[in-house]
């Protein structure tokens, strides 16, 4: 039996004898943990407190209501006010309306309406309700004793829209637990299967016993094994020797150079299927958005243009409703055609290209506002405070695989994003400067600004849809960067630029080196349908 034989049997032998007692009884008690565990959280009682807790807050809603009802009641049986409604007394109607509204906190607007419609007097607390803050609740109650046709009174009342809110949310969290306390049986079972793999690795200690009958080699193992224990609980940034010449340098190499390739590509397939989602939910948005937005506009329109009556301040009111209702259907078009663009990125088609060129047609471009191509976005928005623009490329080629469309749309994205940053900060000397660099088998696009940086916090973020760091926008522009990026088989990062501002980073392999190669198999593997 050659030597090599001799110290896997030996090794394996130890492995047995060491291991397999410990993980059984390890099984065993992780079991009894987890089924202890989940039993000190899920506790009936504290549903039962919850459900009572929800009660309450039911209980109150209706209180509320019942008590502005009461009010409603109590300002009907006015004797001033039902005279003044009989006898038609706008001036007498008028100053009781005040009085009520004075007398009570909760009141918005009162007003009372003859029979046929005319309104004899209103009143109103001087400004309009808060939706973010109040809800609303109307009452009507009749002035006539005799006759339900005659006089009405119309109250709104406006409440604590805080209280509203926290049934709201009390609700959920109740049914968040009820949830999860279903579930938890279910997912016993899966935490101790969890468990079971993740005990299973600690047989690799067992290699310390293995160590001193193979020496040196067995310690070298036993680097590889106590680093397959790192990535089993999920430490792929965790690297190995590779010193020496011989097989275990080799499976080293080979070990070192799969964690990293299982790192970038876990990153790239969870950011990609984030993005995935977020696509779907954009497209779903967009229909649901854009759908009504017309009948909306139509509607306020035709009840603006209908209205023939004389009365100046509903006349006012109606031209404030219509140029608000204008305005923010406008501002919604803008964003179903933003979501829409997002939801429909498509697949990118790699064609060999010179970068540098390519940045070079694009300087015209960004430099010559009114400049742009017939089918494509227009050239970056650029503030009345223009930007210096500076280039830095090198001398010889740099060739890769891109999709012009798409790269040209990462590009413009990238300066937009630094030229908007610029903006909102008031930058008295704006600066942006574009460069390209090789590092290694990537050549590298770096956009630099003098503004005022990206918080470290965000560095990562900023790249996740609808998350953005200026005042306006909807923070996709970086998302469908960082995703054009990957689809290139490169990345895209941020961090602080050399101009004291941010700086955000586009990848892109080199024509001919490993990265590059692999891009036939990744747009393979993007193109296939998720199960």
């Amino acid at each position: 039996m050659k030597p090599s034989g001799r110290i896997q049997a030996r090794l394996a032998l130890a492995i047995v004898i060491t291991a397999l007692i410990p993980v059984l009884v390890a099984i065993w008690m992780g079991d009894k943990a987890v089924r202890e565990t989940a039993a000190r959280y899920f506790i009936p009682e504290i549903g039962t407190h919850l459900d009572r807790s929800l009660g309450l807050y039911q209980e109150l809603a209706r209180t509320l209501k019942a008590r502005m009802r009461e009010e409603a009641s109590v300002i009907a049986l006015s004797p001033r006010l039902r005279r003044a409604a009989a006898a038609s007394d706008a001036a007498a109607a008028q100053t009781e309306l005040e009085a009520q509204l004075a007398a009570h906190p909760s009141l918005v607007a009162l007003r009372v309406v003859l029979p046929g419609g005319k309104l004899l007097a209103s009143a109103d607390r001087g400004r309009p309700l808060d939706p973010a803050r109040e809800n609303q609740l109307q009452v009507e109650k009749s002035l006539s004793e005799e006759d339900d046709d005659g006089a009405q009174l119309s109250l709104v009342f406006a409440a604590d829209r805080a209280r509203f809110d926290e049934l709201a949310e009390m609700s959920e969290f109740i049914d968040s637990y009820k949830t999860m306390d279903k579930r938890s049986q279910a997912d016993l079972q899966g935490y101790l299967w969890a468990f079971t793999v993740l005990l299973g690795i600690t047989i690799a200690l067992a290699i310390a016993v293995g160590t001193f009958l193979a020496r040196g080699v067995a310690v070298r193992l036993g680097e590889l094994a106590s680093a397959t224990e790192r990535v089993g609980a999920g430490n792929l940034a965790i690297r190995v020797s590779e010193a020496g010449n011989d097989e275990i340098t080799a499976l080293a190499r080979a070990f070192n150079r799969m964690l990293g390739e299982v790192e970038a590509s876990r990153s790239r397939i969870e950011y990609l299927q984030r993005v995935s989602a977020w696509q779907e939910m954009a497209r779903r948005l967009a229909h649901e958005i854009k759908n009504p937005l017309t009948p909306i506009q139509l509607g306020v329109q035709e009840i603006h243009r209908r209205y023939q009556g004389s009365d100046e301040r509903f006349r006012d009111l109606l031209d404030t409703t219509l140029e608000i209702v204008e305005d923010e259907v406008g501002t919604l078009r803008r964003l179903v055609s933003e979501f829409s663009d997002f939801a429909r990125l498509p697949q990118a088609h790699l064609q060999d290209a010179d970068l540098v060129e390519f940045l070079g047609e694009q300087r015209r471009q960004v430099e010559t506002p009114e400049g742009q191509h017939e089918g494509e976005r227009s050239v970056i928005r650029l503030s009345a405070q223009r930007p210096h623009f500076s280039w830095r490329f090198p001398s010889g080629p740099a060739e890769v695989a891109i999709d012009r469309q798409m790269l040209r749309r990462v590009l413009l994205n990238l300066i937009q994003n630094a030229a908007d940053a610029l903006a909102d900060a008031k930058v008295e000397e704006p600066r942006i400067e574009v460069s390209l660099t090789r590092q290694g088998d990537f050549f590298v696009v770096d956009v630099d600004d003098n503004g005022p940086g990206i918080p470290p916090a965000l560095r990562e973020l900023v790249f996740d849809p609808y998350v953005t760091t200026k005042h306006t926008g909807t923070g996709l522009g970086l998302a469908i960067v960082k995703k054009i990026a990957i689809e290139h088989g490169g990345s895209a990062t941020a961090d602080a630029g050399r101009l004291g501002g941010a700086r955000l980073r586009l990848t892109l392999p080199a024509r001919g080196t490993a990265a590059a190669r692999e891009l036939p198999l990744r747009a393979e593997h993007a193109s296939r349908p998720t199960v």
